[in-house]
């Protein structure tokens, strides 16, 4: 079997067991399975996700692939939370993300920085902070379509 198609079918694997139900409401936002067997799950949740969320996820997911004879049982499995490094991907997502500031980067590769006010089917609406005190915020929407990248933005201090 080659290295790809090792890779597509671990990966197979690991999405079966979500689109199965057997890792809850959590749903892979990305999935990396590397030619040194290095595996990285990247998970999220309408509510979040907790280490002993992660930890139960690796758990059901390390019994799957201790089952794969084409791993001879060595692997590294590392399952987390996609964290603010990571661009929002799905729909999912941006829903709880709703009152947070994002960076956005367009397909037109205009950035802008802003507070996400609302989702819709196929847009987000975003209030762009002015850039003087006297001016009024931005409101605009966004098409999905439009977006290449989404981050949110850690603020520190701010309430």
């Amino acid at each position: 079997m080659s290295q790809n198609t090792a890779a597509q079918h671990l990966e197979s694997l690991i999405r079966s067991a979500f689109e199965e139900g057997r890792c809850g409401e959590y749903y892979i936002v990305d999935l990396v399975v590397a030619p040194n067997h290095h595996i990285g799950v990247f998970i999220d949740g309408d509510e979040g996700v907790s280490l002993d969320t992660c930890t139960q996820i690796s758990r059901i997911l390390e019994s799957i692939l201790d089952a794969e004879p084409t791993l001879g049982g060595i692997y590294e499995l590392e399952v987390s939370s996609p964290g603010v490094s990571r661009p929002l991907k799905f729909l999912r997502q941006y829903l709880k993300h709703v009152g947070r500031t994002l960076k956005i980067k367009l397909v037109s590769y205009e950035q802008i920085e802003a507070v996400l006010t609302s989702i819709g089917t196929d847009s987000i609406q975003v209030e762009i902070k002015p850039q003087d005190k006297k001016s009024l915020p931005e409101a605009r929407e966004i098409p999905f379509e439009e977006i290449k990248e989404a981050y949110v933005t850690v603020q520190f201090g701010k309430k």
